[in-house]
């Protein structure tokens, strides 16, 4: 069985771009706008590598973060934000998430934490 990852972003150009480079690579890919769908989602179903915004309307990163592993300890998460800075990412790396990466990011970086 191949690797799986969630991600999820309130930006469709985002999510559209890492589905088809990563679908490329063989491996598959869940990806949803909306995070409260994106939270259910990692919670019932076996992911490698969660993915998510910080900045999003209804339930930020740091939120969605929190409620993930507060349900599911084992979940990987991985923040993408264009703010590193932020204190909503500061928030979500002291919750557990496994790292940060800025926008614009390197898909080789998210293939290192995918291992």
């Amino acid at each position: 069985m191949g690797k799986t990852i969630l991600v999820i972003d309130d930006e469709t150009m985002i999510l559209d771009a890492i589905k088809i480079i990563f679908e490329d690579m063989g491996i598959a890919v869940r990806t949803t706008a909306d995070p409260v769908e994106g939270t259910e989602e990692a919670v019932r179903n076996e992911y490698d590598l969660i993915l998510t915004d910080i900045r999003m309307p209804v339930k930020n990163g740091a939120e969605i973060t929190e409620s993930i592993l507060a349900r599911k300890p084992s979940a990987r998460i991985l923040v993408i934000t264009a703010y590193p800075n932020d204190p909503l990412a500061q928030r979500a790396m002291n919750a557990g998430a496994v790292g940060l990466l800025k926008k614009p990011f390197e898909i080789a970086k998210i293939l290192d934490f995918l291992k």
